[in-house]
């Protein structure tokens, strides 16, 4: 088999993913294990926190050029797609304090103050991505209906046929209450709410997607190690990190990669989903600075 045809298998199949986060795990554990406070000051873990939809495998990419990390496959996702069922908060807290020092993990971990304590007590440095809503409702419509046949999701948005109404319920969500829908897929606006304590916490360094695929990346790169460095007690060169980062950066080995443009919705919102965007998130793109009123 190649390189090539080894690579597509592994950006392709969940299964094989797994499977090699798995055999990452015994290392880890005994890194874990033998850690002591010194180590997390030295090299704090980095959570790559992410709204879904909003660059998780980017951002992965990019810390993973700070120095002396490692990512062990591991994934701390508050609904796994597998069961699409919400961890309850002694799973979380489990699956929190076993991050190991240097270990860059990513996430879409809802907030929670007690999340917020227990990443703290290991020096984690936390950051999280967002994207505009509207880019995440088009790639998660998408993502859900075409990419991703083991998800939970998958069978209720690919038997929706027409691509538009796709995103109407992206747009939407779901309603919990009919029995023949036992998940929990409320409206974008709602879904966004899951991850905002984390945005607006100055304690996290919050990304915007399209500022990470944009023309001033180097002065955002160099922030972002500069955030990192201020928790290690070891001296780093902040530029010979950003020239690493820029090395690692390759969206299509994500195998959620689709385009990853900014303001792709303009080409296929059609007026009934620029109104069903604005009932329901108008006011989240506001405060997200996305647009400065409703007239868009």
């Amino acid at each position: 088999m190649t390189e090539r045809a080894v690579s597509r298998l592994i950006k392709n199949n969940p299964f094989v993913r797994k499977s090699l986060a798995l055999s990452r795990q015994v290392p880890r554990a005994y890194l874990r294990f033998n850690a002591t406070a010194e180590d997390y000051l030295r090299q704090p873990p980095a959570l790559a926190n992410s709204v879904p939809k909003s660059g998780t495998h980017l951002l992965l990419q990019v810390l993973q050029g700070l120095p002396a990390t490692t990512h062990y496959g591991s994934f701390i996702a508050s609904t796994p797609p597998l069961t699409f069922r919400e961890r309850s908060e002694g799973n979380h807290l489990r699956l929190i304090r076993a991050l190991a020092p240097g270990e860059i993990c990513p996430a879409h971990l809802f907030y929670s103050d007690s999340f917020e304590v227990a990443l703290d007590r290991l020096n984690c440095v936390h950051y999280i991505i967002y994207r505009d809503p509207r880019d995440v409702v088009v790639s998660e419509a998408h993502y859900l209906a075409e990419m991703t046949w083991w998800h939970r999701m998958h069978k209720y948005i690919k038997q929706i046929h027409d691509p538009a109404e796709q995103i109407s319920r992206a747009i939407l969500g779901f309603n919990s209450s009919n029995a023949d829908f036992p998940y929990d897929y409320p409206d974008v606006a709602q879904r966004f709410s899951r991850y905002l304590g984390w945005v607006r916490n100055t304690n996290v360094f919050a990304i915007r997607y399209e500022d990470l695929i944009g023309p001033n990346l180097k002065a955002l790169l160099g922030n972002i190690a500069v955030r990192y460095f201020e928790r290690s007690t070891q001296s780093h060169k902040v530029e010979e990190t950003v020239e690493a980062m820029l090395a690692n950066i390759n969206p299509e080995k994500s195998h959620t990669f689709r385009e990853g443009k900014a303001g792709g919705w303009k080409k296929v919102f059609t007026e009934r989903h620029k109104t069903q965007m604005k009932d329901v998130a108008g006011q989240l793109l506001i405060d997200l600075g996305y647009e400065k009123d409703l007239n868009w």
